[in-house]
């Protein structure tokens, strides 16, 4: 791809953005950035931006000589103000394809609607352990852009996420993982069917000598992938699988290779890793595949302790355990926490609506939960799929609501924030979220 002069537009003023911009720019383009905010809301990241390039506020069209477009993830490839560079012919990508065709490390790809990051972060964490220098990112934290920058690798290990797919058209993993697929984003996205079709994405130019590892427990994704040549690996918390990896009891078994070999049990994880084995179980069929020590293995998995706001066991307090699964913002992820615990559930839920059904929620947590406490904007979509038939209460507040989950709490219960929201009614992020939920529980007196 020749950069060298080319007048190329960047839209979105984030952390990708500044990534994108300042990599074209370096590489001789000529840059100009837009942004439907106004210079003074983003003063800082202005500071970032290499001299060379231009930028234009409260106005995200590309100029009328732009000869290509970038887009952020948070841009919808469908906006209207594209449609002017879209007619024109104008090529529109997003920073996934742009870093894939400067890329020359072999690329492992993790997506789905739930657990993306957690996943990742352990393959990361095992290849580590076995001596390979990896580098992570995409959707986790550092922008596969500006992995570019880090030098050589063995591997780069990607996060994905349906909004980096959407103007994404050449990768070529070796590995490709999804694992699971439910609604989400439909705020977003024009339906279910097109979601999943991004997900696939991920695999649309594997060949025969590529793997691709497939969640057998979820329907979404089991069948998915019947034309591409790659050797398809599945795995399963429920079934044993005549080759994959499974649990057997509580031990995680590995069927690959025409060998079958015990990697180790579940009482060798972290507390908060127990609740996640639907995510461990694909990280190691990938390390195992790209022929990764056992021994690598065993050790991260008894030493990696999960991530923030992701089934994050808090504290427990007189005999009752605090989990933040504030990054649980979608209805997906939230069946997956309730179905963890074979405990009484003590749920906080709701915030800024993303456009998706709650409904799947409603006869779970008639199973699941003890007590339901709501916050945020959506709180009124909840009581209209309960329907009189469940027990709640509101708060205003999550400083409020822990406390009143606290008052129904009894020992052996689990309090679980997990809001099947986003979370920007409230607060920043679902991590300012989190993290206020674990300030509150930590001042908690007995």
């Amino acid at each position: 791809m020749e950069l060298k002069n080319k007048k190329l537009t960047v839209i979105g003023l984030g952390q990708t953005g500044i990534a994108v911009a300042n990599f074209l720019s370096r590489q001789g383009a000529r840059v100009t950035v837009t942004d439907s905010k106004s210079r003074e809301q983003l003063l800082e990241p202005l500071k970032q931006l290499r001299a060379d390039i231009k930028t234009r506020f409260q106005n995200p069209e590309p100029p009328s000589d732009t000869e290509g477009v970038v887009l952020s993830p948070g841009v919808d490839i469908h906006s209207p103000f594209l449609e002017n560079a879209r007619g024109r012919g104008i090529e529109i990508i997003s920073e996934i394809e742009l870093a894939n065709r400067f890329n020359t490390v072999p690329i492992i790809a993790i997506t789905g609607t739930n657990g993306k990051s957690t996943c990742t972060s352990l393959i990361a964490e095992i290849f580590a352990r076995s001596g390979k220098t990896v580098h992570a990112g995409g959707n986790l934290g550092t922008p596969f852009i500006s992995l570019l920058d880090q030098g050589t690798a063995d591997y780069r290990i990607l996060e994905l996420s349906s909004f980096q797919m959407e103007a994404t058209s050449g990768l070529h993993p070796v590995v490709s993982v999804i694992l699971n697929i439910s609604p989400d984003h439909m705020d977003r996205h024009k339906g279910f069917q097109s979601y999943i079709e991004l997900k696939e994405k991920i695999f649309a130019h594997q060949t025969r000598n590529d793997f691709l590892i497939l969640n057998q427990d979820d329907p979404n994704t089991r069948d998915l992938g019947k034309d591409c040549p790659a050797e398809h690996i599945f795995f399963s918390t429920q079934t044993e699988l005549e080759k994959g990896i499974f649990l057997r009891g509580n031990k995680i078994i590995a069927r690959l290779k025409s060998s079958e070999v015990e990697i180790l049990s579940l009482e060798s994880l972290s507390r908060g890793m127990r609740w996640q084995v639907e995510n461990i179980l694909p990280a190691v069929a990938t390390a195992l595949l790209l022929d990764v020590s056992q021994d690598a293995i065993e050790q991260a998995l008894k030493f990696f302790t999960g991530l923030e706001h992701r089934l994050e066991w808090v504290r427990n307090l007189n005999g009752i355990d605090y989990v933040n699964d504030s990054k649980g913002t979608n209805v997906g992820s939230v069946c997956k926490s309730l179905n963890t615990f074979d405990r009484p559930i003590i749920l906080i839920a709701g915030g800024k609506d993303k456009g998706t059904d709650f409904s799947p929620l409603k006869d779970l947590m008639k199973e699941k939960v003890k007590h339901l406490v709501l916050i945020g904007e959506t709180r009124e979509k909840f009581k209209g799929i309960l329907n009189g038939s469940f027990g709640y209460e509101e708060s205003n507040t999550l400083e409020e609501a822990v406390m009143l989950a606290k008052a129904k709490a009894e020992e052996g219960d689990v309090v679980l924030l997990s809001p099947a929201c986003a979370s920007f009614d409230m607060f920043k992020n679902y991590a300012d979220r989190g993290n206020r939920f674990k300030a509150i529980v930590k001042n908690l007196e007995g």
